[in-house]
This record gives structure tokens, C-alpha cells and sequence, in this order.
């Protein structure tokens, strides 16, 4: 056997808290033993080799360095999958699901970076998740960054360090914020118009096409963020400016086909505003959204250059559940369901699930 483990088995070991000692026992043998092993001067039995895989919270291909390669898109896949057995399941099977999945692929940076995406959907479909959960998922998210951010993988390094520097502002870090944010481009230019330019050169106008509609599609998602942070009212506090941002927000939508749920964002400006009564009328309009089927962006302008897929409705229906959990539960929402249109709505929610 002329392999070289060593370096991994210490790698692993460290990673799981275990001293030397410690490993030996849980395996039969003796410390000097495992020392020989780390250092490349023996290797351990073949008997041994799933035993002190399962030990190290890996598997035999890792343990050899014999890593399967999983493709980009296939990540995207895997991860998806694992986000809809959660949804029926719950969120137990979808993080053994996910911590078996980074296992198997220790060393795809795509698979890091989507599975970091998987922690915030837990925050979101499962509020009732204990304290302990939800700062392991926290935790859990920062660890799989940080670790895209240190493969230093262009297609991820940017995003993945953005993301940190938000978390570190969430948990008051300013200092390191500061230092992550610094570490970003300043003009962050758009190559769109480059590409653009290549296809056209090689006579591959749909394919410039594609990839000016994905732009356009991520601008327009962009400009709707940056829309609903400014109606936090830490950032604008005046009501009737506050609706002329919901507009903005509704005519995005409705111009490009983004799938109808302004209409919650109107809610809460007249609930603040004590104009109930059109308040209701959101709420009404709101649910109805929510029942329907989902609205897909017009194909005039994101088609073919967007593959866009209906959301799935184990989704939808977590949205409604947090929805009617809201109503029923905060305050805020007791004068409203007082009226016709808002009783309406709740009862319509509960019966749809």
C-alpha cells in the first residue's frame, strides 16, 4: 500500500474532538499505533478500515481519498431534493439527510454553498424548532461559508463572503463585517454585456439572449429586495411613503409576471395605518394569491433564457400554515379578521390545509 492517509487521518480526527488515546479505544488498538498511522509509518488493517470510518464520522472512500466528484448542477439537484423531504418529513431527516450528503462529498464547493442555503430554509418552514436547532443551523451555516469562502472558488467566493459579513452584522461583529466587506470588489462590474458581445461574434444570438434575460431577471429580484428593506421602519418610518414603495414594488411584479404577493406587503402599511378595512382587502387578495397556482415570469421577457419551475406545493403550503399561524396568534390581527372579507380569508386558509 503506497497511499498516503496520514494527513487525513489527523485532519479527521482533530475534526471530531478525539485525541490519539481516545480514537485507539473506541477501535481496539493501541495510541502509538494510531501515531504510526498519522504519520505515514503504517496503515491499519483492512478489518479496521469501516470501523475507523464510522468513528471519524466519514466513510472508506474519504477515509482513501477515493472522493466521488459530484457536478455543479447535480449539487443544486441533491440539495433541492433533500429541501422536499424536509418539507414532508421534517427538518431531523433533512439535516441527516444533508450531513450524509456532505460526507460522501467533502470537497464540492458547490454542494457547501447550497447546503448553506438549506439552514435559512429551516429558520423559515419550521418556527417552532427549539432553540438548540436553530443556532446549530446557524452555526451549521456559517461553518459551510467559511469554508467556501477558504477553497477560494471563484463562482463561490464572493457571495459566500457577502453572506458572512451579513451574518456577522446579525451577530453585532461590526469589526469583522468591516473587514469581510472591505475584501469585495468596489464596482462589481457587470460582465453580462461582455458575453453578450462574444455570442454575437460567434454568431449565437439566443444564447446572448439567455444570458442578458438571467441578468435582467436577477436586476429586477435586486430592485424588489432593496424595496422591502426600505420599508423596514428603522430606514423610512413615514406610512404614505411607505405605500408609494409598495407600488413600486406591484408594478415590478405585475410587469414582469413575479407572482402576485405584493398584496402582503400593502397589509401591513394599512394595518400600521389603522385603515383596516383595505387592509382586509389585502389580506383577501393576499390568500388568494397564495391558493392559486403560482405565476411564472412572462415568457416574453425571460424566455428561453430562464428555466423557471413551479414552486412545489408542500412550499405553498408551509407559507399558509405560517400565515394563519400569524393571524391567529398576534395581536395585530384581531381587529382585522373582525371584518367580512378578513374573517373570509382565515376560514379559506384553514381549509386548504
Amino acid at each position: 500500500m503506497n497511499m498516503k492517509i496520514g494527513a487525513r487521518l489527523l485532519e479527521l480526527r482533530k475534526k471530531k474532538g478525539l485525541t490519539q488515546d481516545q480514537l485507539a479505544e473506541r477501535l481496539g488498538v493501541s495510541a502509538p499505533a494510531v501515531s504510526k498511522w498519522e504519520t505515514d509509518n503504517s496503515y491499519p488493517d483492512i478489518t479496521l478500515l469501516c470501523p475507523l470510518a464510522r468513528a471519524l464520522d466519514t466513510n472508506v472512500d474519504t477515509l482513501l481519498q477515493f472522493e466521488a466528484t459530484l457536478p455543479d448542477d447535480e449539487a443544486v439537484k441533491k440539495v433541492n431534493a433533500i429541501v422536499e423531504t424536509s418539507m414532508k418529513e421534517g427538518y431531523e431527516t433533512g439535516e441527516e439527510m444533508l450531513s450524509r450528503l456532505l460526507r460522501e462529498f467533502p470537497n464540492s464547493v458547490a454542494l457547501k454553498f447550497n447546503a448553506a442555503v438549506v439552514w435559512d430554509v429551516f429558520q423559515v418552514y419550521f418556527p417552532t424548532a427549539g432553540k438548540e436547532e436553530k443556532e446549530r443551523w446557524c452555526n451549521r451555516k456559517k461553518e459551510l461559508l467559511t469554508e467556501v469562502r477558504a477553497s477560494g472558488n471563484a463562482a463561490y467566493w464572493q457571495t459566500a463572503t457577502l453572506q458572512l459579513a451579513n451574518i456577522a452584522i446579525k451577530e453585532e461583529n461590526l469589526e469583522r463585517a468591516e473587514r469581510l466587506l472591505k475584501e469585495l470588489p468596489e464596482h462589481n462590474a457587470d460582465s453580462t454585456l461582455t458575453w453578450s458581445l462574444y455570442y454575437l461574434k460567434k454568431e449565437e444570438p439566443t444564447e446572448a439572449l439567455k444570458i442578458t434575460q438571467k441578468r435582467l431577471f436577477s436586476l429586477v429580484r435586486q430592485v424588489q429586495g432593496c424595496l422591502t428593506n426600505m420599508m423596514n421602519r428603522e430606514i423610512i418610518s413615514d406610512n404614505e411613503l411607505q405605500l408609494e414603495i409598495c407600488e413600486a414594488y406591484k408594478t415590478l411584479d405585475v410587469l414582469f409576471g413575479l407572482g402576485g404577493m405584493y398584496d402582503g406587503l400593502f397589509l401591513e402599511v394599512y394595518l400600521r395605518m389603522n385603515r383596516l378595512e383595505e387592509a382586509a382587502d389585502c389580506l383577501a387578495r393576499y390568500v388568494d394569491a397564495l391558493l392559486r397556482p403560482l405565476t411564472l415570469p412572462k415568457q416574453s421577457f425571460f424566455t428561453p433564457g430562464l428555466d423557471v419551475k413551479e414552486a412545489s406545493p408542500a412550499s405553498r403550503k408551509e407559507l399558509r400554515k405560517l400565515l394563519l399561524k400569524g393571524l391567529e396568534e398576534e395581536t395585530q390581527y384581531e381587529k382585522l379578521i373582525r371584518y367580512p372579507k378578513g374573517k373570509q380569508a382565515v376560514e379559506k386558509l384553514k381549509a386548504s390545509l
